[in-house]
């Protein structure tokens, strides 16, 4: 045995003198000689665990006997690596419908729109890619029913297809996902980046080749050539590439601390967890909001980044370094907990799909195991798996019900949440913070709504395809136009943060009011939500020295809307975005105006206060893909400022509406606000100061 100073720590030391002296603890490592192996994967007592559980008789069992039958599966198949590396799935799309294709066969690929075919690179390449991850997923499977079963036949697998990348890494052409030449520093060999580079070895190459390292199967010759062949040139590639705070130096860290242990070389080890500006240490103060969300400020992108961190921290916890006891780190597992809406899954915000609150189950156990946080037991899961046999947790004990949360501001991710008591059970969210970077929208002050255990007001994410690269993205999931808040001149938000002004929890009303000065240079909105109830009160105050035109943007779930007062045909298409919205209808009002969102089995009623010269539009825009589509509603008004005041009550099909009027006036100084329902009426008001105050009679 012996004892190692890392290289990096002079440098270091000296490049966080400002820091907490918590986060940069000097870090040693204790490097056993010779190392057994397996060192990263699973420990032994974990081991012990997996092979009495496939002994057994029971669910414990029966969840191994899965993963050995998947394991089987994928064996039955001859190792066919493709001829080249593989492509984003952003390629996978067709041109001119802007929707993701479909696989006739891996050199021809269809548009299920218009029917054009499109064959070669770089669409070929995606299907590559998707049969480069079956093989590295058939490997993983295999390697751990070795584990389990201690059956040669797979740790032969592992071998066969590890020397099979050693042969070919090098000899695969290096490419990047934007199909520069020459490739960028992102670009990689086996797949078009480092990012799907590196997460394969710190999920796949480097934990296969530790659990079977030892195996009669592995010979000493073998290493040499998976080393050489594989893991260094790997990691020397990505090593070129430093991405500072971004998810994939969380997946070059956990790569770079894989590799450097089973190589048995500290450097990578140092570079994983100390690197002054991107490695482990650095990210846990750099990456992550006080609150614990990432931040990109998108679910599918915390959830993606926590699995890297997982790994991070549990092979170096299994090599003796603790990474556990940093409180973000902590905080990032229990948080979906706190955004978990009535229908369990979490707000649809930045570059996200349909993300649910137990997305994370698999590296949920392993924060459970080394925290005991009682904040995750409901998200753990309650069936056995892999992970909780080699952590013995007993499923049967250890989740707990789901809890509804309370109303919650959380500043550092830039969010309020107000909640309601049933029988609506109300849920909304009011994201006002940083814009998140490339993942992130251009949604300043919108909102999203949930009620009667369903999606109301949407934020649709991004396309389920993926569609990065298509004006889709850019002019319509990421834009403005495609979010509940307000645009300004009909042109998209420009990148900004805002700040919260107000917040209260209350049994009745719960109330979030916040800023944004920076979307539109000029231009300070001000929203504020009141959520009663029965509905969600959108309250907007804009003021600006110039004239401008303000458009109140809102998409709801259902099939259909409907106004009497926009009933003419429209053809909007003079700014961005308008190209994707159909059905258009268009109309004006100096009145109230009322819109209904008819859905499957909630019918929605916005009601806005009454305004000269109102503008209107109905119609429907994309969800997850073009032709998955949500009703929206715009209204217009002009002037240096504007205000806008909108009811928004969800209703189970066949009910009955209860808001009956929206008014807003000023009064004395403040905005007085009046809703006035069927047996009463709530009076908002809002002082200079923004605070709020709400009076139900």
């Amino acid at each position: 045995m012996f004892i190692l100073r890392f290289s990096f720590m002079a440098a270091f030391v000296a490049a966080i003198v400002s820091l907490p002296a918590a986060a940069f603890t000097p870090v040693y490592v204790r490097m056993p000689e010779p190392m057994n192996h397996p060192a990263l994967a699973a420990a032994p007592d974990e081991l012990d665990r997996l092979r009495a559980a496939w002994k057994s008789e029971g669910p414990d069992r029966d969840a191994l006997k899965a993963v050995v039958r998947w394991a089987d599966k994928a064996m039955a198949k001859p190792l066919d690596f493709p001829p080249r590396g593989g492509q984003h799935n952003q390629w996978y799309q067709c041109n001119a419908c802007q929707i993701g294709l479909a696989t006739i066969d891996d050199t021809h690929h269809k548009c299920p729109k218009c029917g054009k075919v499109y064959t070669g690179s770089p669409y070929d390449d995606v299907i590559f890619g998707r049969r480069h991850t079956a093989i590295f997923s058939g490997m993983r499977y295999a390697a751990w029913a070795y584990a389990i079963t201690g059956d040669e036949k797979y740790a032969a697998h592992v071998r066969a297809a590890l020397l099979g990348y050693a042969a070919r890494y090098n000899q695969y052409p290096r490419h990047d996902a934007n199909l520069k030449e020459p490739p960028g520093y992102g670009g990689a060999h086996i797949f078009e980046q480092t990012l799907n580079e590196t997460q394969i070895m710190a999920g796949t190459i480097a934990p296969a080749y530790d659990l079977v390292y030892s195996s009669k199967s592995m010979r000493p010759a073998d290493r040499r050539k998976i080393e050489s062949g594989l893991i260094r040139p790997l990691l020397a590639n990505a090593a070129r590439n430093k991405r500072g705070i971004s998810n994939w130096q969380s997946y070059h860290n956990a790569a770079f601390l894989a590799g450097g242990i089973v190589l048995h070389d500290p450097a990578w080890i140092d570079r994983a967890l100390n690197d002054p500006k991107n490695g482990f240490l650095f990210q846990m103060e750099n990456s992550i909001t006080p609150d614990g969300m990432w931040y990109e400020n998108s679910w599918s992108y915390h959830f993606y980044t926590l699995t890297a961190l997982t790994e991070t921290a549990e092979y170096a916890r299994r090599f003796g370094i603790d990474l556990w006891s940093r409180p973000l780190l902590r905080k990032m597992y229990t948080i979906p907990a706190i955004y978990r809406m009535p229908d369990g899954s979490l707000p649809r915000l930045g570059d996200a799909t349909d993300p649910m609150a137990d997305a994370a189950a698999r590296d949920n156990e392993a924060a459970w195991h080394a925290t005991r946080d009682p904040g995750l037991a409901q998200l753990l899961a309650d069936k056995p798996s892999l992970e909780s046999i080699l952590y013995g947790r007993d499923t049967t004990t250890t989740t707990s019900a789901t809890t509804q949360p309370a109303s919650e501001l959380l500043p550092g991710a830039g969010h309020a949440i107000l909640r309601g008591p049933k029988p609506a059970g109300l849920a909304s969210v009011l994201s006002f913070g940083e814009y998140g970077g490339s993942h992130g929208h251009l949604d300043k002050n919108s909102f999203v709504l949930f009620g009667h255990n369903s999606e109301i007001g949407v934020d649709p994410g991004r396309a389920r395809s993926q569609a990065y690269r298509l004006p889709i993205h850019k002019n319509w999931y990421k834009s403005t136009l495609s979010h509940n808040t307000v645009m300004v001149d009909k042109t998209p938000q420009k990148p900004a943060a805002g700040k919260s002004l107000f917040f209260q929890a209350g049994d009745e009303f719960s109330i979030a009011a916040a800023e944004n000065g920076g979307s539109y240079p000029g231009v300070e909105h001000f929203r504020t939500l009141v959520q009663a109830p029965e509905y969600l009160l959108v309250i907007d105050q804009l003021e600006s020295a110039v004239r401008h035109r303000y458009d109140f943007l809102y998409h709801n779930i259902g099939t259909a809307a409907d106004c009497t007062a926009a009933l003419e045909p429209g053809e909007a298409r003079d700014f961005t975005g308008m190209e994707y919205v159909k059905n258009q209808r268009v109309g004006s009002s100096d009145g109230a105006v009322v819109v209904t969102f008819t859905g499957k089995n909630i019918d929605t009623f916005l009601t806005l206060d009454a305004q000269p010269g109102t503008g209107i539009l109905i119609g429907d825009g994309p969800a997850g893909s073009v032709d998955t589509r949500v009703p929206m509603a715009i209204f217009t008004r002009e002037g240096s400022s504007a205000s806008f005041a909108a009811a928004i009550e969800p209703v189970p099909t066949g009910g009955k509406r209860r808001v009956i009027s929206v008014a807003m006036k000023e009064e004395s100084g403040a905005l007085v606000v009046t809703v006035t329902r069927e047996n009463g009426r709530d009076t908002v008001t809002i002082d200079r100061n923004h605070r709020v105050a709400v009076k139900r009679d």
